[in-house]
């Protein structure tokens, strides 16, 4: 890309930020490329855009960044409130037991926290970040009480479960929202074992940032579901981004709508430094859910073993011993670890250039296990069917397929955001000054339908309840700025069928899958629960620049 487009593209974004006050930091150069311009965006602050460097950068002899306060300004508009003044504290999770027929009152509401050097606000289920662990038995149903005591409107996704449509939360589709002050009363079943968490479906961006979101731990009927372990864990892996300013949003529109918005600020179970304490020989379940607005993780713990067996719903077809997973925004993941040796073992999101130590588990002490962690166990009957017919839905043409792109406003903007040649998966926000310009004005991400071409909410698929449809999701790489979408069914269950061709050998029920760069995914969903229902990205800022369609189930 010419330095001259460069400049004329970036004139046309620097048009929205004339007015704006507020700042965002640039992620630092260390290295002068060969390819650097001196000459390119001069009066600019030293910034990245894929493998260009531009602006005001100076090296020193070595081709080390001379570093200077590089910072751009970002208009923001009108933002919520960040007045923290007489807000009560954040608390932890607590664990809430819930038996058939049992209601329980949820409150949605502003608190404050220290986090990242600075006290900023936060938003909590019962005043708690995460929200309160709701544990509950197979088949059970429930009445959530639920109130809106936020400064904006809000709803309650129970993300992943087989519920009745008409509490699924989803503005304007199932519901009208629920606004500061109201209330609404939710009644929610639970027919599937596992994992599952709830979340706003309003302003995700805002509000899933700030700290809504909650799990949801379905216990089987059957005692001998799952294997024998020690004990349970929960662990919820997330980021926020706070800068200088804290974290600002808009009130009228998504900001970060190019590449999501990525936080700087690892948390685990709203902790930045989480600490844990197993006994030696102790054999742990560990249910892990992805809440971040857009960061997919990578995890593993160096020098203890992994042992898949559960996904988004329910176990996998085999378990299989690995030495990490990758688990995207909305995905649930459900491992093993047995901890024989004693000491001190870090949490670690890896990428490949660099890793983030998330937190530590320490062993200590010693315990007699219960647990059989080197057996292996399948699952067959829980994929029976599909497992029998699996060649049949291989062979077959897809029923209906789906291409993910983008549309932005200006093409000199998309060259730009197809400079960088990006990965399979964008780890990082490697365009930090064009993401935190996008918004959900000048960006529109898509959902095509590769039959009618319709796009987006004007997609409205009809099935009849029963059907087993095959869709192929293929991941544009020609689109002005191809990366990774979690793709998030609602009200029913999916297995993945193939990857770019190669047919999934360990079968598992799902509601999210993340579609990499490039790649072409055909999943078999279930159409099992009528209604009217949504599909959409699961990057927050994505669903909210118009990537979500609609489906309905007869």
């Amino acid at each position: 890309m010419k330095a001259k487009n460069s400049i004329l593209a970036l004139t046309t974004i620097l048009l929205l930020t004339a007015c704006s006050t507020p700042t965002e930091e640039i992620e630092e150069v260390t290295q002068a490329p060969e390819n650097f311009d001196p000459n390119a965006m001069t009066g600019m602050p030293c910034h990245q855009m894929g493998d260009q460097w531009m602006g005001d950068c100076e090296f020193d002899e070595e081709g080390n960044l001379i570093v200077k306060d590089a910072q751009v300004e970002i208009d923001l508009g009108d933002s919520f409130s960040q007045d923290i003044k007489g807000l009560p504290e954040a608390k932890p999770s607590e664990i809430i037991l819930l038996k058939d027929g049992d209601t329980y009152e949820m409150e949605a509401s502003l608190v404050k926290q220290e986090l990242g050097n600075k006290e900023i606000k936060r938003l909590a289920y019962n005043g708690q970040i995460p929200g309160p662990l709701l544990k509950v038995e197979q088949n059970a149903e429930i009445t959530l009480f639920f109130k809106n005591s936020l400064d904006v409107d809000t709803t309650l996704h129970s993300h992943g479960l087989r519920l009745d449509n008409q509490f699924d939360g989803v503005p304007e589709v199932t519901q009208d929202p629920i606004k500061p002050g109201e209330t609404f009363s939710y009644t929610i079943k639970f027919p599937d074992e596992g994992i599952y968490w709830y979340h706003p479906h309003i302003r995700e961006d805002y509000t899933q940032e700030l700290g809504l979101y909650g799990n949801m731990l379905v216990e089987p009927e059957d005692p001998d579901y799952w294997a024998k372990v020690d004990r349970e864990e929960v662990l919820i892996f997330d980021d926020i981004l706070i800068t200088e300013d804290q974290p600002v949003f808009n009130t009228d529109h998504t900001t970060h709508s190019l590449m999501g918005r990525f936080g700087n600020t690892m948390l685990i179970n709203n902790e930045e430094d989480f600490q844990m304490t197993v006994k030696q020989n102790e054999t742990i379940r560990f249910y892990l859910t992805n809440v971040a607005n857009t960061r997919t993780f990578d995890l593993s713990i160096p020098g203890v073993q992994m042992k898949l067996v559960g996904s988004d719903v329910g176990r996998v077809e085999n378990e299989t011993l690995i030495d990490s997973t990758i688990i995207a925004p909305a995905e649930r993941m459900i491992v093993e670890m047995q901890f024989p040796e004693k000491g001190t073992f870090e949490i670690i999101h890896k990428i490949p250039e660099k890793a983030y130590v998330m937190g530590q588990i320490t062993v200590e002490g010693e315990l007699e296990t219960v647990s059989d962690f080197e057996t292996l166990r399948s699952n067959p009957t829980d994929y029976e069917s599909v497992r029998s017919n699996m060649q049949t839905y291989l062979d077959q043409d897809p029923d209906k397929s789906l291409r993910l792109s983008i549309d932005m406003p200006s093409m000199e903007m998309g060259a730009m955001a197809m400079s960088h040649n990006p990965p399979e998966i964008e780890w990082e926000d490697d365009m930090p000054q064009m993401n935190a310009t996008s918004t959900s004005e000048n960006v529109t991400w898509k959902l095509i339908d590769e039959e009618t071409k319709k796009e987006n909410m004007d997609i409205n698929w009809e099935f009849d309840q029963g059907d087993m449809v095959k869709i192929r999701i293929f991941n544009d790489p020609e689109s002005m700025h191809p990366m990774q979408h979690p793709i998030h069914f609602h009200g029913q269950r999916f297995v993945v069928l193939s990857r770019d061709g190669v047919a999934n050998d360990n079968l598992q029920w799902k509601d999210t899958s993340l579609i990499k760069n490039g790649e072409a995914v055909d999943i078999l969903v279930e159409m099992s629960n009528p209604g009217t229902w949504m599909a959409h990205c699961h990057i927050a800022e994505h669903l909210h620049s118009g990537m979500m369609m609609g489906f309905e189930v007869l």
